[in-house]
């Protein structure tokens, strides 16, 4: 069943069942010696599947609540850059900050733990360029107003500091990546993916394609002027 929430949003919507399909049935044993970005095995073992496989699965269930949650609502992304892009930007990110990971865990003993840290974070920079917020005193906490958007900086902060290091190397990558992309100094808006990697992933875009959310019904139960046009 496809989910109105995800709206016009394939892309998320994909990586969203992916990270919670692999958070879950992957044994943690196994997320943590074969997934993770240790450039040790990729080097000398060949396993470059650990730089895809890394973004994958969190590590525990609170890390895993919080990151779906945040991934769930920073979907708008995908709708104000639409699909292609959004995709493009994705790539980007998470190819960008996976080697700037790399090259720490390379110098020092610092391993960046399993999870899409670098996308999440580097969709935080999205979220404070691009959305303003909607109501500055949306709620209060010890005498202090916080707007709308704090919400989602409450949930992040925990998020990024759940590992330590481990998990700030990556989200810190992810914002560098972010914020290198909202610049925009470098031109890095106009990347695109290659069509034919473009065309073979539209050919199961139908698969998380969401449903359009109902109209509201009108009066005596009948859809109003929105939902008949």
């Amino acid at each position: 069943m496809s989910a109105p929430g995800f709206y016009k949003t394939p892309v998320t919507k994909a990586l969203f069942y992916a990270t919670l399909g692999s958070s879950v049935l992957i044994p943690l044993e196994t997320r943590t010696k074969l997934l993770s970005l240790d450039l040790s095995a990729v080097l000398s073992k060949g396993e470059f599947y650990r730089l895809v496989t890394n973004h994958g699965p969190f590590s525990t269930t609170s890390e895993l609540v919080v990151g779906l949650f945040l991934l769930y609502k920073f979907r708008l992304f995908e709708r104000m850059l639409g699909s292609e892009k959004f995709g493009a930007f994705v790539v980007y990110a998470t190819s960008l900050a996976t080697s700037l990971s790399a090259g720490v865990d390379l110098t020092t003993s610092i391993r960046p733990t399993p999870g899409p840290y670098p996308l999440l974070y580097a969709m935080f920079v999205l979220h404070h360029v691009l959305v303003p917020p909607g109501n500055p005193k949306s709620f209060g906490l010890f005498g202090v107003d916080f707007s709308n958007k704090s919400l989602y900086y409450f949930a992040g902060v925990p998020l990024l500091l759940s590992q330590g290091t481990s998990s700030v190397l990556p989200g810190a990558c992810g914002a560098l990546a972010g914020w290198l992309y909202a610049n925009d100094s470098m031109s890095l808006q106009s990347f695109r993916l290659p069509k034919p990697v473009e065309r073979f992933c539209q050919a199961f875009a139908p698969i998380f394609r969401g449903t359009p959310p109902r109209p509201l019904a009108g009066p005596g139960g009948q859809q109003g002027q929105a939902g008949r046009r």
